[in-house]
């Protein structure tokens, strides 16, 4: 009984497994973005609420943990190294936020109904000099 025939099948379906195991495998990489050479920076404001949002390379973690723990937070919190901090905050003025950051990307809220002119102003300029420590690096 001749059976050359089957080893030849399975050859051909061994062959075809491993061309789209291969094919699948080359195609992974571009399902997953990595963040690391692209800024992206929004700014929204409502009558009730200022927001920016940024994602930006990973490389200026650094920068913006320095500005924020100068700057803005004062010591309350200290942003270090691969920190990621998802929290309302309370300075020691009474201003109120919140703050998702963590390495190459960062998100402040203020609720402007809760805090002063003032208040909104101090994170708005806050948040404006982040997106130039950004546009810079």
């Amino acid at each position: 009984m001749n059976l050359s025939f089957l080893k030849t099948d399975q050859m051909k379906k061994k062959a075809l497994s491993v061309v789209l195991g291969l094919m699948i495998l080359a195609t992974m990489p571009s399902c997953f973005h990595f963040n690391d050479h692209d800024i992206s920076i929004s700014v929204s404001e409502d009558e009730d609420e200022y927001e920016m949002d940024a994602d930006y390379k990973r490389s200026q973690t650094h920068a913006v943990q320095v500005y924020l723990n100068d700057h803005l937070l004062n010591g309350e919190i200290k942003l270090r190294r691969n920190d990621h901090v998802d929290r309302e905050i309370t300075l020691d003025d009474n201003t109120t936020f919140y703050i998702n950051a963590e390495p190459g990307s960062i998100n402040i809220k203020i609720d402007k109904t809760k805090n002063s002119e003032a208040q909104c102003e101090k994170i708005r300029i806050a948040c404006e000099d982040l997106k130039e420590i950004l546009a810079k690096n």
